[in-house]
């Protein structure tokens, strides 16, 4: 069976896209649920230098949570010192307006870090971002 041209792209795509340790070592585990496409990352850092109480991070992703199109968890993080990370999107499948993403990203601890913003990418050649504070 022949290539797709598409597949040609992927292998470079993940190489460039993988986020590579540096220092230490590092185990990590992805697993992919049948429940609305969900992601669950656990990364555990092995022989670190400090007493941690667990050298875990765990990282969700929720493509469609609930089963509503357009909207997604991109990111809901557990990092090893208990601070998490909340990074979602909506789409077009949501709020109807085509090549336009809205975003949001929080810490789920203080409203006032809270950030929002939209990318849109409907003009040839050219990408508008927009990102503020939400107070």
């Amino acid at each position: 069976m022949p290539v797709k041209f598409d597949d040609i792209s992927k292998t470079a795509t993940s190489l460039l896209n993988d986020d590579y340790q540096t220092n230490g070592y590092q185990m990590k585990s992805k697993q992919k649920t049948s429940w609305d496409g969900a992601v669950l990352t656990t990364t555990v850092d092995l022989f670190g230098k400090d007493s941690v109480q667990t050298p875990a991070k765990l990282s969700w992703k929720f493509p469609k949570p609930l089963g509503i199109a357009g909207f997604s968890v991109e990111k809901l993080e557990l990092d090893k010192a208990g601070k998490f990370k909340l990074e979602t999107s909506m789409d077009k499948a949501l709020h109807t307006v085509p090549d336009l993403k809205i975003e949001a990203k929080s810490d789920l601890v203080d409203a006032s870090k809270i950030v929002a913003g939209c990318t849109y990418t409907g003009i040839k050649d050219t990408q508008i971002i927009f990102e503020t504070k939400a107070t």
